[in-house]
């Protein structure tokens, strides 16, 4: 069955958005999807913001419109707020945070019914002993949403296969 979602994935300079981008858009790619991918860099190698637009299934612009995004991936809460305008009514946020995002935006949140999912990505990475691992803890956590439902064993297989090209 084709799949389409459009999710913009969010981070700072550092981070592995670019990385994330690729596992996601790969994963989908190898279940037979059409995907279509933009990056943005900020000033990506001194912490800056760094986004992308994938798109899955079903486009032929690069670039989601705001208020259109079904998801938004944030691997820091605060660029999870400055890429909250793409969501669309009803979209879902998954944020690295251990307590989701601050309290004055929910009212917002809740008059646009997006739902939000929060995982401490970054402690847990740090607890396994390799911070870098934090976005692809975050895929999981996405991946596992009937929003993005991409299988697991396919995030598994696609992280070892980007691994063995040198990403």
């Amino acid at each position: 069955m084709p799949m389409h979602l459009k999710l913009i994935i969010a981070g700072l300079g550092g981070q592995g958005v670019v990385l994330l981008t690729r596992l996601m858009a790969h994963a989908a790619l190898s279940l037979g999807h059409e995907v279509m991918v933009s990056e943005t860099h900020g000033m990506s190698q001194r912490g800056g913001s760094v986004s992308s637009h994938v798109k899955i299934g079903g486009s032929d612009a690069p670039l989601i419109r705001r208020g259109a995004a079904d998801a938004l991936l944030a691997l820091e809460a605060e660029e999870a707020v400055r890429n909250l305008p793409y969501l669309r009514p009803g979209g879902v946020l998954f944020v690295n945070s251990e307590n989701g995002l601050r309290e004055e935006l929910k009212p917002h949140i809740e008059r646009l019914q997006i739902k939000v999912w929060s995982l401490p990505a970054s402690k847990m990475a740090l607890e396994l002993g390799t911070p870098a691992v934090t976005n692809v803890l975050m895929a999981g956590f996405a991946a596992a949403h009937p929003v993005i439902a991409l299988p697991l064993e396919t995030l598994r297989e696609t992280i070892v296969s980007l691994a063995s090209r040198g990403r």
